[in-house]
C-alpha cells in the first residue's frame, strides 16, 4: 500500500513534548478514530502507523499528565496550544458534484435511484480560492504577531484551508474557552466598527481590509481540539499537512511520484490540484502519480496501476 510504504519514510514534525499529548488517527476506511495513544519517540510512532496505516493522524493541542486517560478529567489537562482553521470553502463558492459511482450520472439527493448505490459528492475548491485563504491566514498571523506577541506559524491543512497555530506556554496555555472566545471575536472584528480608509494603519487599516478573518470558532476555543501532524497525508486529498512560508499549491504537495491510471467514475472537465484533465468515465488514462490518487481520494475513480 503507497500510505504504508510513505509513512515507513515520512518526516513527520512532532511537539517536542510530545511524551504529553494524546495521539489519534482514523483508520483507512472506517469512520471510527483510534484515540488516547501515547509515544514516546517518532521510532515507536511510525512502528504503530506502519501496522495500521492512517487516513488521518493528529496529536492533541492540549498537554496532559495521562494522555492515555479514556476520561478527559483523569487526563490531568496542563495547557493547550492555540489554534485557528481557514477553510476555503467558507469563504468562496464552490464546485459541487452529486452523482452515481456506477452510470456517472449527476442524482439529486444521496442515493441513484436506477442502480440504488450511495452517491458520490465532489466538491472542487479553486487555486484562487486556496490563495484567498492563505492571504487571509497571513492577517491573522499578523494580528496575533503585532497585537498579543505571540509567534503563530502557518500550515497547509492538506486539504481546503489553513491552520493558524501557536505553540503555548504559561498564560498563553492556560487560557479557557471563554479567553479563547474573546481571540476569535478580536481577530473577526466582532463590534469594530467599519470607519476610516484601507490604508490606515495598525487595527482600523488591517479591519478594513478583511472585515476580519473568519476562523471556525469551535477548534479555537476547544481546548481538546486535535491537531494534524505537519508531514502527514490528509485522507480525502492525498496531499501533505505542510508548514507555509509562501503560498504553494501544486503537485509538489503530494508525496507519490511517478505514473499511474485512473479510471474515471464520471466524465467532466477537473482541476486535478493545479491542472485541468478531461476525464471519460470507464476510459484509462495515464497520468502522473500525485494527480491519479488526488482523484481516487476526491472519489472520482479508481487507480489501477501504479510505476514509481
Amino acid at each position: 500500500m503507497l500510505y504504508r510504504e510513505y509513512y515507513e519514510r515520512a518526516e513527520l514534525s512532532l511537539p517536542f513534548d510530545m511524551e504529553l499529548r494524546e495521539f489519534a488517527y482514523q483508520p483507512m476506511d472506517s469512520g471510527s478514530y483510534v484515540r488516547h495513544l501515547s509515544f514516546s519517540s517518532l521510532q515507536e510512532l511510525r512502528q504503530a502507523l506502519v501496522q495500521d496505516v492512517p487516513a488521518h493522524l493528529f496529536y492533541s493541542s492540549a498537554k496532559y499528565q495521562r494522555p492515555t486517560a479514556r476520561d478527559m478529567e483523569e487526563k490531568g489537562w496542563m495547557g493547550s496550544d492555540l489554534q485557528f482553521d481557514l477553510d476555503a470553502d467558507h469563504l468562496c463558492e464552490t464546485r459541487k458534484i452529486v452523482f452515481c459511482p456506477v452510470c456517472g450520472k449527476e442524482v439529486i439527493g444521496g442515493k441513484c435511484q436506477e442502480h440504488g448505490v450511495e452517491a458520490r459528492e465532489y466538491v472542487e475548491i479553486s487555486v484562487d480560492c486556496l490563495k484567498r485563504t492563505w492571504e487571509l491566514a497571513n492577517v491573522l498571523a499578523e494580528i496575533l504577531r503585532e497585537d498579543f506577541d505571540l509567534k503563530p506559524r502557518i500550515f497547509f491543512s492538506g486539504n481546503r484551508g489553513f491552520h493558524v497555530l501557536v505553540e503555548c506556554s504559561g498564560e498563553c496555555a492556560l487560557m479557557d474557552s471563554e479567553d479563547r472566545k474573546e481571540i476569535v471575536r478580536y481577530v473577526s472584528g466582532e463590534g469594530v466598527p467599519f470607519k476610516g480608509h484601507e490604508g490606515d494603519p495598525g487595527w482600523a487599516g488591517r479591519i478594513l481590509r478583511t472585515k476580519g478573518v473568519e476562523v471556525d470558532e469551535q477548534v479555537t476555543v476547544d481546548i481538546h481540539r486535535l491537531i494534524r501532524i505537519p508531514g502527514s497525508v490528509h485522507g480525502k486529498s492525498s496531499l501533505l499537512v505542510k508548514e507555509m512560508e509562501e503560498f504553494v499549491y501544486d503537485i509538489s504537495l503530494s508525496p507519490f511520484k511517478g505514473r499511474a491510471v485512473l479510471y474515471p467514475f464520471i466524465s467532466g472537465e477537473f482541476t486535478l490540484i493545479d491542472t485541468k484533465f478531461y476525464l471519460n468515465k470507464g476510459e484509462p488514462i495515464s497520468m502522473t502519480a500525485g494527480y491519479a490518487i488526488f482523484a481516487y481520494s476526491k472519489g472520482l475513480g479508481e487507480v489501477s496501476y501504479y510505476a514509481r
